[in-house]
């Protein structure tokens, strides 16, 4: 599996936010429709791509942030959820193709690439990137992993 090992800069997220056991459900779909009527609203979005941001892990349950790239988290609306990513080493890894296979490249990326490496998972969110292109024929997701 292709990847590259990166240094990202520090982003804040907002956008909206829910707790789900770890892994793929279907609720998902219905949390990026909901925030889809925020996106290109919220106050400081930088850019035009959207985030799902895979934080908070614990007792077989993680949050699920859908949210944009902001300036400023103190500009956000209220009902709105925040999350800062420090600036940190990270392995990078492009989905390719349909967004029903999408679990099964964070499979691979767990199950295949990870143990065949000597990096190791660090703690901290791990996140997919839909660019402004996705949904236009030219689907492709970056999925970045911190690692150590």
């Amino acid at each position: 599996m292709n990847h590259k090992i990166v240094t990202t800069p520090a982003l804040t997220i907002a956008g909206r936010n829910k707790t789900y056991k770890v892994g793929p459900d279907p609720a998902m779909k219905d949390q990026w429709a909901s925030f889809m009527s925020d996106f290109g609203k919220i106050e400081g979005q930088v850019g035009f791509s959207a985030y799902g941001v895979c934080h908070s892990f614990g007792g077989g349950l993680m949050d699920y942030l859908v949210g944009v790239e902001v300036k400023d988290a103190g500009q956000v609306s209220g009902y709105m959820y925040t999350l800062t990513i420090p600036k940190r080493k990270t392995a990078v890894f492009l989905h390719e193709g349909d967004i029903a296979g999408l679990p099964k490249t964070w499979g691979r990326i767990f199950d295949e690439w990870l143990p065949a490496t000597k990096l190791e998972v660090a703690q901290g969110p791990q996140f997919e990137v839909y660019d402004e292109d996705f949904n236009n024929g030219d689907d492709k997701i970056e999925i970045y992993i911190p690692v150590k």
